[in-house]
């Protein structure tokens, strides 16, 4: 049967630009240099499936909703949104690829819960008709329903695990949990879960359930106590936030626009306020030029007067007349040729020609003082026009403030109602996690024993083993007698474990262990969620000029023929995160991301960055 598919992983948040990786039905390649965040995708990817916890890196600051787009098998898109650090998933029944600012159509728990049907885990293996399955919990017998982390880890590889000497279908060496492991790969491989066994707890097994039961009484109890006796019930509750919710999308519209106009004004008195500053400052000067301006004309008519006191002095001394010599006395028939050019009439022409000099001069200042008189009345008349213009734009922020303040209490009683209301929501779903608990308990008082689980058929093993060897032939690897055992969890290559190889040769066959398995239960109709997400499949961190691999049993051709062979025959999705650039024939058919430390020519990483704004992911290996 089909399983699901990935649509696109985006980050979004308020005044945020958009983060965003779309992914292509058949492969998506994921490469570029080191520390530039490409193993973030994987985590978040895993954490918006079910993970408790993402590790944020700085580049995250200040997006608060992580969405990821799903096509279920009967290729509805839907858009899972969960906050950075937050227990619960909203569910959106369209693709939805920015802000969400409306209600959820559906909203689950994070985290997987046999009891009740409100969790992720339940919502995805119900569509992936796996819900209720199965799987053994010990070898005598023990059952508990799968949860879908019970199949991620095997579809979704991190650098880490991809090259642990831990083998592929298990989680850790640690004997806890080995059983279960184990039984998903029964469960994908054969298509069928344990069989629920129906004998009964001994008494020793009931003591310890009646202790947990009345645990878990006093649990319901304090939170009993905790709930609003006027809050109602919880469908009650759910319908208020609902009504919460639908007020509070119109209230952020309304808000929205309200503060944009604010905005708006508040960035025209600023304007307004700059321009002031300037004319003030243009005043200042202009009169500090007057002033100056106008004692340079003081001077000039204090020159002009002195030189009018000179022609005075001159004419009644007869400095300036044709006559008896006032400097030699010589009588006129005495006086040589010129002599009164050079000795009376030259005292004349100077004060005539320092008068006219000074004269223009004046004249030349009064035009520039009169120049200066008009800029000013300019100036200030532009600044009488922006003073009016202030005022009416203090007064247009004023009437915006006083819509704005009622819309800003208005959302602040929405918020506070809500937190109300999903505070008490959390309640209700806490008790009835509890009671869902607690009515298991007396359901089932213990977990049975009964018969050893089943191991996977010789038959269907021997055939997954081929899809394994199958697949590393298509990479060119050379291998003899891959295997895996049911017993170990673990892969063989002939006589040799896959925790004996090197790095490189443990991630590829960690690679074909997933691709293999995806594969195979998809070609089967098998349930399997239908994609797989590796990261760095092929080659640990190389340097430059060294050849792709260090294995004599990965040649270089291992690199090109494993995508593709993604792209050709895997009957899955497949995301691969690499260090490496894929060969130029599959990037021309599948989607591919350069991440670069050089945001002028590439993308820098999984989060925009300006070019003034360097920065590193610390999160990729």
């Amino acid at each position: 049967m089909p399983g699901l598919r990935l649509v696109h992983l985006t980050f979004a948040g308020d005044g945020k630009e958009t983060a965003q990786v779309v992914f292509d039905p058949r492969l998506t390649v994921i490469y570029g240099a080191s520390d530039t965040g490409k193993s973030f995708v994987t985590e978040a990817i895993d954490y918006m499936l079910g993970a408790r916890k993402l590790n944020l890196i700085p580049e995250a600051d200040g997006y608060t909703q992580i969405l990821l787009g799903i096509e279920l098998p009967d290729g509805q898109v839907i858009t899972l949104m969960r906050g950075p650090n937050s227990a619960r998933v909203n569910v959106f029944n369209q693709d939805l690829r920015g802000l969400i600012y409306r209600a959820a159509d559906l909203e689950l728990t994070a985290q997987h819960h046999g009891r009740t049907s409100k969790n992720l885990s339940r919502y995805l293996l119900e569509r992936i008709g796996l819900d209720g399955a199965l799987i053994a919990t010990n070898d005598t017998g023990g059952t508990k329903a799968v949860a879908f982390r019970d199949l991620l880890h095997l579809c979704l590889v991190s650098e880490t695990r991809m090259v642990a000497k831990t083998p592929p279908v298990l989680l850790s060496t640690g004997a806890s949990g080995q059983t279960a492991r184990k039984s998903v790969l029964n469960l994908l491989l054969t298509g069928q879960g344990e069989q629920a066994s129906a004998v009964q707890p001994n008494t020793g097994q009931r003591r310890v359930h009646k202790g947990k039961i009345s645990l878990l009484d006093e649990l319901v109890l304090d939170l009993q106590r905790q709930l609003d006796p006027q809050g109602g019930n919880e469908s009650e509750l759910a319908e208020q936030l609902r009504r919460i919710l639908t007020h509070q999308d119109g209230a952020a519209v309304s808000l929205r626009g309200v503060a944009d106009r604010h905005a708006q004004a508040i960035g025209r008195r600023a304007a307004l306020s700059v321009a002031l500053g300037q004319h003030d400052q243009r005043l200042t000067e202009v009169d500090d030029l007057m002033g100056r301006f106008g004692l340079l004309g003081s001077q000039y008519e204090s020159d002009l007067a002195r030189l009018v006191m000179v022609e005075e002095a001159g004419s009644l001394l007869g400095y300036f007349r044709i006559g008896t010599c006032v400097f030699c006395g010589a009588e006129p028939e005495h006086q040589s040729a010129g002599h009164d050019a050079q000795e009376t009439t030259a005292l004349h022409t100077a004060v005539l020609a320092e008068d006219t000099k000074t004269r223009q001069l004046l004249s030349d200042l009064h035009l520039t003082i009169d120049g200066l008189r008009e800029q000013r009345e300019e100036i200030a008349g532009q600044r009488a026009r922006n003073l009016e213009d202030s005022a009416a734009t203090d007064r247009e922020i004023a009437g915006v403030e006083e819509e704005l303040q009622p819309l800003e209490n208005q959302a602040a009683e929405l918020m506070s109602a809500r937190s109300r209301v999903e505070e008490q929501l959390g309640l209700h779903r806490r008790i009835q996690e509890l009671e869902d608990v607690r009515a298991g308990l007396v359901a089932d008082g213990a977990v049975p024993g009964g018969p050893p689980s089943r191991g996977i058929p010789a038959g269907t093993l021997a055939e997954f083993d081929r899809a394994i060897a199958r697949t590393l032939e298509q990479w060119q690897v050379r291998v003899h007698d891959m295997a895996y055992d049911q017993y170990s969890g673990e892969l063989y290559v002939g006589d040799h474990a896959r925790a004996g190889h090197g790095k490189g040769m443990r991630a590829v066959l960690h690679s074909a262990f997933a691709v293999s398995l995806a594969d195979h239960c998809l070609r089967k109709e098998h349930h399997h969620p239908g994609f797989v997400v590796l990261d760095s499949p092929l080659v640990t961190y190389r340097q430059p000029g060294v050849r792709r691999t260090d294995d004599p049993d990965l040649p270089d051709s291992v690199i090109d023929y494993f995508y593709r062979d993604l792209l050709q025959r895997f009957a899955g999705q497949a995301v691969v995160v690499e260090n490496t650039d894929p060969p130029a024939d599959v990037a021309a058919h599948a989607q591919v991301y350069m991440f670069s430390r050089d945001p002028q020519e590439h993308r820098f990483g999984f989060f925009p960055v300006r070019p003034d704004e360097p920065s590193a992911d610390p999160a990729d290996g």
